[in-house]
């Protein structure tokens, strides 16, 4: 008898696949790559009962149609067939929309095991009985996060993997029309197939339906005549527009959601009062809706800045006085008989670079519980999907929301986050659009600034900065659109998960990760780009430190004509937006070597080099310019071309720069 059993893992993103392998089997997990791909590859190893479970955990998705790289990845494992034991994962208080991923399942022949991960957070009660009736598997009720119900999981595992337990399954039925549209199809596949046709037919037809690219290719490879099956899809495509108003591959996909929805319905029986539902109803009625929904977010927003900069002054205080006293106060004591350039290095240099960065921890730190709050209680998916029919009355997809949401964080995940979106053509626009997200990064430039110019009215300022790059994001975007060849737009589904108290681990654990990669920046680009800005400004021996003799000097002063239109005359803020390219933090960095001085003495600094009016271009400019290195990369490689990123570079500074003078211009008018 075989002693090794192969399960793999499938469901959407969320649900509680790895939270499940981590419980079953503990820390025996090896995390790699799929052959071939970046898309993170997860196992595990565990013994139950005499057997070698391996758990596979593959990549979540939403359906198995190949637009994205982790659909591709799950689907040909599925297809390859290189395993015992199916477990389909579900969050169960997402029933319905968790079912969707079943129904694909069973459509290409797979029968899982259904695992209802989450139940200790039910507020309604699953009949299991009937949802196995059902869908003819075998169901189990299990909570990773309290370790209930695995014993019963692996079980099953067994049970199916030596044939003790033979799940039937359903094959999924729809609408009288769509089922013949079905059997259609199949009709002309079985006449142009032979017998070792390697695929269900059934669930061939029905993705040649859903215009799934990948099968499509797949039929001028095992079809005699590949040409007529596609002309009758297109045949009944037509169809489908003049009897629904709508393409082939929605209407699939709508009724694949009506009969999930419908399953679920029949299965879940309340458990507590609908006074209780009607209250989540009431909040969303304002929540999603766009003429209260989005001042709500813009007042939610500044709210979370407000506390932002509220709670952090006595923090950034104490640091301040680490670097900017304390410490080179004991670098003066402890290193007296050191060489004036070692001291004028760890001084001016690095501690005056990497301190003008650090500085802005607790604001970070700060900003991110409160997103991580939002997030966890459930308000963020909601303002995704607030924000849908906006984005696309501007040509950006649905599915745009979530990527340009993440921008608010770090564009470089934001971009990578564009490999989900099923059209080519929404995810260039989108990632063009990426990059004039006010990331982070960027918050370091905006504190100093408007602590030093406007610091009555921080919160309104900062706020105006995100919601200029939203608007010349899509703005951006609605434009693009238009001179380019248009596509159908993806249908965009979001979850809108269930109102709760965030999870104070959750928070912390984001919130760590955030601020970690934060001090990984400081601790290492910062400070290497800080060692190089003061190597340029004390070079060649003998100049001033940064004077306009050294390299530094001479590289600034070359560019500062340009930045004179815009009230900057100075060049050393004009060197801190070239080393801002590597990193938005640097610019922060830059301008704490440069004037050997950390965040209170740049303030005091800023006030004499800059006007408020300047300053404010300054603040444009460092919002629209060219992204950093990393975000640079990232778009080369999701979008495969160096001449779409460096057109991406040449739009964002040319509007930067235009923007900026006309900022200025305004500003000096109202001022």
């Amino acid at each position: 008898m075989k002693r090794k059993i192969r399960v793999a893992l499938v469901g959407n993103p969320n649900v509680g696949k790895t939270a499940i392998m981590n419980a079953l089997a503990g820390t025996n997990e090896l995390v790699g790559n799929w052959p071939g791909v970046t898309v993170q590859k997860k196992t595990g190893h565990y013994h139950f009962r005499g057997f070698d479970i391996e758990l596979i955990d593959l990549p979540g998705i939403y359906s198995l149609t190949s637009y994205t790289l982790e659909e591709r990845v799950t689907r040909n494992f599925l297809l390859n067939g290189d395993y015992d034991v199916v477990a389909n994962v579900l969050d169960a208080t997402l029933l319905g929309r968790n079912l969707y991923l079943t129904l694909e399942l069973l459509e290409m022949g797979i029968k899982p095991i259904i695992v209802l991960n989450k139940t200790d957070e039910l507020k309604f009660f699953i009949n299991v009985e009937k949802l196995e009736k059902i869908l003819k598997l075998p169901v189990v009720k299990v909570s990773a996060a309290k370790r209930k119900g695995l014993n019963r999981l692996s079980e099953l595992f067994l049970q199916v993997a030596t044939g003790d337990l033979k799940p039937e399954g359903i094959v999924p039925t729809y609408s009288r029309f769509l089922e013949e549209a079905i059997d259609l199809i199949i009709l002309k596949l079985k006449k142009e197939t032979s017998s070792n046709f390697p695929f269900n037919i059934r669930w061939f037809a029905i993705k040649l339906l859903e215009k799934d690219p990948e099968v499509t290719r797949l039929a001028d490879k095992y079809l005699s005549d590949a040409s007529t099956v596609i002309e009758e899809v297109n045949q009944i495509e037509k169809e489908v527009k003049e009897r629904f108003g709508s393409d082939l591959p929605t209407l699939v996909s709508k009724e694949r959601f009506l009969l999930a929805s419908k399953i679920a319905r029949e299965v879940i029986e309340s458990s507590h009062s609908s006074e209780e539902e009607s209250i989540s109803d009431k909040i969303d009625k304002v929540v999603t809706n766009p003429i209260t929904g989005i001042p709500l977010f813009f007042f939610i927003m500044w709210l979370v800045f407000k506390i932002t900069f509220t709670l952090s002054e006595p923090f950034i205080g104490i640091i301040n006085y680490i670097f900017s006293d304390l410490l080179p106060s004991l670098v003066k004591l402890y290193l007296h008989n050191a060489p004036d350039y070692l001291i004028s290095l760890i001084n001016n240099g690095i501690l005056a670079g990497v301190g003008a960065v650090i500085v802005f921890l607790p604001i970070l730190g700060i900003l991110y519980t409160l997103m991580s709050i939002l997030e966890d209680s459930g308000y963020m998916a909601r303002a995704a999907a607030l924000w849908d029919n906006f984005m696309r009355f501007f040509g950006l997809s649905g599915a745009s929301v979530i990527p340009m949401i993440l921008g608010f964080g770090c564009n470089v995940p934001a971009v990578y986050a564009t490999r989900a979106m099923r059209s080519p053509y929404q995810k260039m626009l989108t990632m063009a659009a990426i990059p004039w997200m006010s990331c982070s990064a960027r918050l370091t430039v905006y504190t100093v600034f408007v602590s030093a110019f406007f610091e009555e009215h921080r919160s309104l300022v900062i706020l105006g900065l995100y919601i200029l790059g939203i608007i010349l994001a899509i703005s951006l975007a609605f434009t693009l659109s238009h001179f380019t060849q248009t596509e159908r737009e993806d249908e965009f589904f979001i979850e809108l998960p269930p109102y709760k108290l965030p999870s104070w681990s959750v928070v912390l654990n984001e919130t760590w990760i955030e601020v970690k990669d934060f001090i990984q920046k400081a601790g290492t680009i910062i400070f290497a780009a800080s060692v190089v800005i003061w190597s340029l400004a004390s070079l060649p021996p003998g100049v001033e430190y940064a004077g306009e003799r050294s390299i530094i000097g001479t590289l600034g002063k070359l560019l500062t004509p340009l930045f004179h239109p815009l009230g900057i005359d100075d060049w050393k803020p004009v060197v801190a937006l070239i080393f801002g390219a590597l990193a938005k933090e640097v610019v922060v960095g830059t301008l704490g070597t440069l004037y050997g001085t950390g965040e209170s003495g740049l303030v005091e600094v800023l006030r004499n080099v800059f006007t408020p009016e300047s300053a404010l271009a300054f603040l444009v400019f460092t919002l629209l310019y060219t992204p950093c290195v990393a975000t640079m990369a990232a778009i080369k490689q999701e979008s495969g071309s160096w001449k779409f990123t460096l057109g991406v570079v040449a739009i964002d500074l040319t509007t930067a720069w235009v923007l900026a003078f006309i900022t200025y211009r305004l500003a000096t008018l109202i001022f």
